[in-house]
């Protein structure tokens, strides 16, 4: 009885331990591109854009986050120019 009490309480300390390490992740602050910047960009996580780049004409606000070669995260905002734009 008290060897499966015993390993029901390890089986719920080891979830809330494990329930901790999540909150602990903070997300990277929010940096500004500007052209004559170098990145130094090892993988690339996600890119977005604020709005859909093949039905508006114009510059457009993208994001990319991305890691770099020593390990750090990085949160990148930079303007494209939009596809649609294009004449047929």
């Amino acid at each position: 009885m008290k060897t499966s009490l015993f390993a029901a309480l390890m089986m719920v300390s080891a979830f809330a331990s494990a329930g901790e390490n999540v909150t602990n992740v903070t997300a990277p602050e929010v940096e500004q591109y500007t052209y004559s910047e170098h990145l130094d960009i090892d993988k690339v996580i996600s890119m977005t854009t604020a709005q859909d780049t093949d039905h508006v004409c114009g510059p457009v606000q993208a994001h990319m986050v991305y890691v770099d070669h020593k390990g750090v995260t990085h949160d990148l905002e930079y303007v494209i120019e939009a596809y649609g734009c294009q004449n047929s």
